[in-house]
């Protein structure tokens, strides 16, 4: 093999191939030119590829630029050919280059995508708990929000309520024309699903995971919405199908229904419910019974709360109120709101982080209580955080107020808002609060300063936030905040 068959990256068949084919298509080239140009004298060009072909190619293979070959069409010896096999090859090879481009920058994105997701991976399984403790991991709790969403979400009216699914990243969005909303917060274009679940407004929502013990029952997430048009409804979602399917539909409110509640009890389940109409109701799921219903307040009861067999309320009356729901014994009242209150929670206790002000009891009497401390958020932009006094406990009857005390004691005042604080979630050390002001900051309860705002998140009030809670042990929480707004729109914050 001399120097150039080695340079030459063929074999001597493919080597003979290429040349027909360059070739033929320099005589179909020459055979267009001669139709095209009939007066003009083009032999010199037709000697040439006929020369070339001596040059090139096999004897058996010359004989298809003879120069005889354009006379005789009838030549039995030469097969019909492709002359622009060549071009059609040469077209297909840039094509497929063009495409492995494609493909190469394709995969240099997706394997970026990989990276950055590994990483993500790598330091959510060193903050996140395991899923054996049933702990909460303190590198999850101390998660503070960035400066700015990672997306937005909207809608076609007002937010009015939000929530995060327990478990899956799906959120639950209710609006000011009664419509829920359920999305992806993986893949947000379009919702997973949308219902009219209310002919009015949608002014609270409360989602469940149902435990229970009995192993023929299987467990599911339960939607609790109350509304304007003074009905609850209860829904089951259904992940596989990704649908809302109402189970429950609880009458029996006079006004406006302010908010829901939804938990559950061994494998009882149980609803509360606040109203316009200066009542608290407290309905059976599973008949739909009204339990029973109490008044604490001389005015509209705008919020409630629930731990156990305890409900705290907040009115427009200023004031906050605990009531033992099973007896509907009122136990004590706080005052020290100037406006109306527009949110009330009990403030849980935590082992993880220990010591954190307010989220472990002071004494063994509020350990075995089960509660000690809760917040209220009003119009008179404060926060208020109160100590609860301990009722009188007796042994097989309901607890009575303590004859001695029976009035909350604030503890802590938190003051930034410009406007009326709408919604408040306590998570870790933070309690997290949003507002009319179109801020949402984050204070810390050690210290009671506001660590971080977030300002014009939204370009009308923030009605409410969500996170993951902490002191659940079937609930791993998860970096996630959500925030939702007059504007239509929805806030997402993740890790």
């Amino acid at each position: 093999m001399t120097h150039w068959q080695q340079q030459l990256p063929l074999t001597d068949t493919q080597k003979n191939e290429l040349d027909k084919s360059v070739l033929r298509y320099l005589n179909w080239n020459y055979k267009q030119t001669v139709q095209r140009d009939r007066g003009q004298d083009y032999e010199s060009i037709r000697n040439t590829i006929v020369t070339l072909s001596k040059f090139l190619l096999e004897p058996v293979d010359q004989q298809e630029f003879s120069n005889d070959n354009d006379d005789n069409n009838n030549n039995e010896g030469i097969a019909d050919v492709d002359e622009l096999l060549l071009p059609r090859k040469w077209n297909s090879i840039v094509r497929l280059q063009r495409k492995i481009i494609d493909l190469e920058q394709n995969t240099e994105a997706l394997v970026s995508q990989i990276n950055d997701l590994s990483s993500q991976v790598a330091e959510l399984s060193q903050s996140m708990p395991l899923a054996s403790s049933g702990a909460s991991a303190p590198n999850v709790l101390k998660w503070v929000p960035r400066s700015s969403p990672n997306y937005s979400v909207n809608v076609e009216s007002s937010i009015t309520s939000i929530k995060l699914h327990p478990n899956l990243p799906i959120v639950f969005v209710a609006t000011d024309h009664g419509k829920l909303y359920a999305f992806d917060l993986l893949n947000y274009s379009i919702p997973l699903a949308s219902l009219q679940t209310h002919t009015k407004a949608i002014t609270s929502i409360d989602v469940l995971f149902t435990n229970f013990t009995n192993a023929n029952t299987k467990n599911h997430l339960l939607v609790a919405t109350a509304s304007k048009d003074l009905q609850i409804h209860v829904f089951k979602w259904i992940s596989n199908e990704c649908k809302f399917q109402q189970i429950r539909s609880l009458l029996g409110h006079e006004h406006i229904i302010s908010a829901v509640k939804i938990w559950q009890k061994n494998n009882d389940i149980f609803i509360a419910s606040c109203s316009r109409d200066q009542t608290v109701k407290v309905w059976d799921f599973h008949n739909g019974w009204s339990l029973k219903s109490f008044q604490p307040h001389s005015q509209w009861v705008r919020s409630i709360d629930v731990l156990g067999d305890y409900i705290i309320s907040g009115s427009h009356d200023t004031t906050l109120r605990l009531t033992h729901w099973p007896s509907g014994n009122g136990l004590s009242v706080g005052t020290g709101h100037e406006f109306p209150i527009e949110k009330v929670k009990f403030i849980h206790f935590i082992e993880d982080p220990a010591n954190v002000r307010f989220r472990t009891p002071s004494t063994t009497q509020y350990e075995n209580w089960g509660v000690q401390y809760c917040v209220s958020a009003s119009r008179d932009r404060t926060i208020k955080i109160w100590e609860i006094p301990l009722p009188r406990l007796m042994a097989h009857r309901a607890p009575i107020p303590n004859p001695t005390d029976s009035n909350f004691k604030c503890l802590l005042t938190l003051k930034g808002h410009l406007s009326w604080v709408r919604d408040i979630f306590i998570r870790g050390q933070y309690l997290f609060s949003c507002g009319d002001d179109k801020s949402v900051r984050c204070w810390d309860l050690n210290t009671g300063q506001c660590l971080h705002t977030w300002n014009d998140l939204h370009s009308g009030f923030i009605n409410c936030l969500d996170m993951d809670v902490d002191y659940d042990s079937n609930i791993l929480p998860r970096q996630i905040m959500v925030t939702g707004g007059l504007d239509s729109k929805s806030s997402v914050f993740m890790r």
